[in-house]
């Protein structure tokens, strides 16, 4: 199917319409490199896009931005008007392997970490937390090895693996080809 420009015409001139094709150009490029297919939109406020690569599992790998005003004032702008997003998925990843969250901490983890067994601090990090019967998860941090650049930045949102699901979302508006080459090649152990 691949990517469409979804633009009025008075946006193709617009230098924000002409970043979102650039890089929804070099996505489409790197997804059909891996012998994936795409699909989306895009237009000088927003795009996405999906790539779908077997590569030998079936991986997904999708771009989303959004810009908007919401008319408060008093909130950032830079926060309020733009979201990215880049989300990895692998629904058929069978381990033998509990299902796990790894998100960012949320008002009232710090007690939680404290009262609940299944929820604790992620690799001794202040601000994220794991949600599993597992403290120190075995895929989880064969998959932190990999996502070592947006935990240490921050940008990782949440990494989760339930029902031999993996969903991988990260503040970011990169491609990430490396690293997304680099995952989506790694063997996945079991028990």
């Amino acid at each position: 199917m691949g990517i469409k420009s979804q633009a009025s015409a008075e946006e193709l001139s617009s230098p924000f319409y002409i970043r979102n094709k650039s890089v929804c150009e070099d996505f489409e490029a790197y997804i059909s490199q891996l012998g994936g297919e795409t699909t989306g939109s895009y237009n000088a406020w927003s795009y996405n896009v999906k790539g779908r690569i077997d590569a030998p599992l079936r991986w997904i790998f999708q771009l989303k931005k959004s810009s908007y005003y919401g008319g408060q004032l008093l909130v950032s702008t830079k926060k309020q008007s733009l979201q990215l997003w880049t989300i990895w998925k692998c629904k058929n990843l069978e381990t033998d392997f509990s299902d796990f969250i790894v998100r960012k901490k949320r008002f009232g983890d710090s007690l939680r970490v404290l009262s609940s067994p299944s929820v604790n601090d992620f690799q001794n990090r202040k601000k994220y937390v794991i949600v599993s019967s597992l403290r120190n998860h075995p895929l989880a941090n064969q998959l932190s090895s990999i996502l070592k650049f947006c935990l240490n930045d921050q940008s990782l949102l949440e990494m989760t693996y339930i029902d031999n699901e993996l969903i991988i979302q990260i503040d970011t508006e990169q491609i990430l080809k490396n690293k997304f080459k680099e995952l989506i090649n790694e063997k996945f152990n079991r028990l």
